[in-house]
């Protein structure tokens, strides 16, 4: 090749575009901690559900409505607006609704609003606080969070708590049903065979009124504790679909069904409880189909996953975990299952998937 002579540009090898630094990635994951802090607040202090995505409204006319102080209302929405949360009209002082501030409204069929308050309020924050402990410990630190042995005691004990849990499970549930209950999303799963299906500790039973849309010849059981039954109205439940109070740690207390929903529930606990719930459902079907429905397939190391973090979130609350495939398929084996059949969702795209599960 003479000098005068020029090499292509499609062959010349272009250096990838520097990232970040590691500093500023570190810091970014504190920052991280400040922007979910202004999302709840948001959320808490009721401006989303005042909002709407098409009209710019003035921070003075929506503190006036909260009774909030309209300086500080202006630099939250100021912030959040540059976050996807608000939209702040280009002269500035008004704002509306952005694409993440709308799901963060009550009222939006995919709200997020339930599990911002949870997972962003006091309590869980208390949890996350309280991490080096469990590092020393390998134990959940409710009690020195919250001052009582688990978090079903502190959930009993305030039942402001229990309220906003509630609202957050069924807002995953709602999220995760459409999943399941959409055909072309989870193509591989089919109730067809079963007569009797029970959502068990199944809140306020989203997922089995999804069901009953994909599959409505079936007979659906809501079963879950009597304080979380007694928020269901079953005054517009359909007629194929009851509310019952149970505990699935007292056998006697679980419906008899040809299937059994386990939605966030194995995660919970430890393989010793987790066995036992498993157990307890084959004492009252041994033949029942059971649907473990967790976050995952866990991927391997360096790979992230909404299963990982949740992994420590379980420990800090409950002792429970998240798990690897391996660790499912020793833990159904110890409790008499084995796995039959895996459903992705969204072909793989949603953090959740689900496992089919029968007496080995």
């Amino acid at each position: 090749m003479s000098d005068k002579e020029s090499i292509p540009a499609a062959s010349v090898a272009q250096a990838p575009a520097p990232g970040p630094p590691p500093a500023a990635l570190a810091i970014d994951m504190v920052l991280g901690g400040w922007r979910a802090q202004a999302l709840h607040a948001f959320c808490k202090s009721g401006l989303a559900d005042i909002m709407n995505a098409n009209d710019y409204m003035d921070a003075k006319a929506l503190a006036e409505q909260k009774d909030l102080n309209a300086n500080a209302v202006r630099r939250l929405l100021r912030f959040l607006s540059s976050v996807g949360v608000c939209v702040e009209e280009e002269t500035g002082g008004r704002f509306k609704l952005g694409p993440v501030g709308e799901v963060c409204t009550k009222s939006h069929p995919e709200s997020v609003a339930g599990r911002v308050l949870l997972e962003c309020g006091s309590a869980h924050q208390l949890l996350w606080q309280n991490c080096p402990e469990y590092l020393k410990t390998g134990k959940n630190v409710t009690k020195t969070a919250f001052g009582v042995d688990n978090y079903w005691d502190m959930c009993q004990a305030d039942p402001a708590h229990l309220k906003i849990f509630q609202e957050a499970m069924t807002s995953y549930s709602n999220d995760e049903a459409t999943m399941m209950k959409i055909a072309p999303l989870s193509p591989t799963l089919n109730l067809s065979s079963f007569n009797v299906i029970c959502d068990l500790g199944g809140a306020e039973g989203a997922l089995a009124r999804a069901m009953n849309d994909r599959f409505p010849d079936k007979t659906y059981i809501m079963a879950d504790l009597e304080e979380a039954v007694a928020r269901i109205d079953t005054s517009n439940l359909p007629s194929n679909i009851t509310a019952l109070a149970c505990n699935f740690f007292v056998q006697e207390t679980i419906p008899v069904a040809d299937a059994y929903f386990l939605k966030h529930i194995i995660h919970d606990y430890n393989d010793t409880k987790s066995i036992e719930i498993l157990s307890n459902i084959k004492v009252t079907n041994p033949k029942a189909t059971i649907y473990v429905i967790e976050f995952g397939p866990m991927p391997g190391p360096n790979v992230p996953h909404l299963s990982k973090v949740f992994d420590i979130h379980m420990a800090l609350t409950l002792d429970g975990n998240e798990r690897t495939q391996e660790e499912y398929h020793a833990l159904f084996k110890e409790a008499g299952y084995g796995l039959t059949k895996t459903h992705l969702l969204a072909g793989g795209q949603h953090p959740l998937y689900i496992q089919e599960i029968e007496s080995s």
